[in-house]
């Protein structure tokens, strides 16, 4: 009778976890298969009359509204959105813009939160957890509030309109510091004093120990930091302002494609390609990086 139990709980929470996951995987698929729909079938499927004069969207007061009508199989198949958005010129450097926000932000945040960390952790100087108190409470704050000071600084420095407005603050976030410090609270310490006894400077140890030992934390954080600035919008809006300079993040509400169904399909396609191609080959490093770091210390 337990055994007939314990299989009908396994069954259970197989169906529903079987459930949720094709729930919210539905939207990655429909944007795919969808994307290959003509433009005259996804406007019949997907787009709705709006009435200027009335702003009730009732059947009795608004007859002539249609509900949206998904579908997973494309009536016609095309790629001629594929085609058009790769000659658009807009897409092509936003797409670019992208690259550069992202890009340096990741190899900049590995090279400041690596020594930073170990310094927090390693180091002997007696101020370190007040400093590091501070890196937590600015780590907490909601963006914002810190796009202000950013703001005010990016104009002091005359990069306000300049992808560097927002990679500086990227490089020096504080969330990767304290993400690598928590990993390295799990590390053997006397591994290190038995380098220092050895001889081995802070640099040595550094590169040849704690580095080797941090690949799944690294790995994690570097994840974690492509997703976020991949998909950077605020910092982008508020710093650039030049559509030529935006990144691909932005590039989905341009004016010019707003109405275009078909190409705002084919654009988010190739918008979650990279998050999604990193996210699938890095996911162990994600898991591993953030069950060894996140509760310890």
């Amino acid at each position: 009778m337990n055994k007939r139990i314990k299989l009908l709980q396994q069954v259970l929470i197989i169906l529903v976890a079987g459930s949720l996951a094709t729930l919210f995987v539905m939207p990655i698929l429909i944007t795919i298969t969808n994307s290959f729909m003509t433009g005259f079938e996804i406007s019949n499927r997907y787009a709705i009359a709006v009435s200027p004069a009335n702003h009730f969207y009732t059947l009795e007061v608004f007859p002539q509204i249609h509900f949206v009508r998904m579908t997973l199989v494309p009536m016609w198949v095309t790629l001629r959105q594929y085609f058009t958005l790769f000659q658009d010129v807009g897409y092509i450097n936003s797409l670019w813009n992208a690259v550069l926000i992202t890009a340096p932000s990741v190899l900049g945040q590995m090279v400041i939160c690596v020594p930073a960390a170990y310094a927090f952790e390693f180091s002997r100087w007696r101020h370190k957890e007040k400093v590091f108190f501070v890196y937590v409470v600015v780590m907490l704050m909601p963006l914002p509030v810190v796009l202000v000071p950013q703001f005010i600084v990016a104009g002091w420095l005359g990069i306000s309109e300049s992808v560097l407005a927002i990679i500086l603050p990227a490089i020096f976030a504080p969330f990767g510091v304290f993400l690598l410090r928590q990993f390295m609270k799990s590390f053997p310490t006397e591994v290190v004093e038995a380098a220092k006894i050895d001889g081995a400077g802070q640099i040595l140890i550094l590169l040849n120990i704690v580095v080797p030992l941090l690949k799944p934390a690294i790995a994690a954080l570097a994840l974690l930091v492509f997703v976020d600035y991949w998909n950077v919008v605020d910092q982008a809006i508020v710093f650039i302002t030049d559509p030529a300079r935006q990144p691909l993040s932005v590039y989905l509400s341009n004016p010019r494609i707003r109405d275009n169904f078909n190409i705002i399909f084919a654009a988010s396609v190739f918008y979650m390609l990279p998050a999604l191609l990193v996210f699938l080959h890095g996911q162990e490093y994600l898991v591993e990086g953030m069950k060894m770091s996140g509760l310890r210390g």
